[in-house]
């Protein structure tokens, strides 16, 4: 599915073509980046993006590729395809709750 999906939401992560170690995680979105976008990581260290689309991300335990190395940084970049929200205006609109009136 494609979530309209924006900074500050809360999502799952149930994906992943490399980290599949993030599979499961919760997490926050940060920032959306597309190729040649430039991101600031937790660490403090600025780095280009040169792959698809993603959403930056935090969250507890998340691993993170950092100079080749997998380091738990509680930080990661997924592609939003690997995201489900955690938010309830996000159910389709046949899934949603609706009162009915007597």
């Amino acid at each position: 599915m494609n979530y309209q999906f924006k900074a500050g939401d809360l999502a799952i992560i149930v994906g992943a073509n490399s980290l599949t170690q993030n599979i499961g995680k919760q997490c926050q979105l940060r920032e959306f980046v597309q190729s040649g976008d430039c991101y600031v990581a937790p660490n403090g260290v600025v780095y280009r993006h040169d792959d698809v689309p993603c959403w930056t991300l935090v969250g507890d335990d998340l691993v993170a590729v950092i100079e080749d190395e997998v380091v738990q940084l509680g930080f990661g970049i997924h592609e939003p395809r690997h995201l489900m929200p955690l938010r309830d205006d996000f159910a389709p609109a046949g899934q949603k709750a609706k009162a009915v009136s007597a």
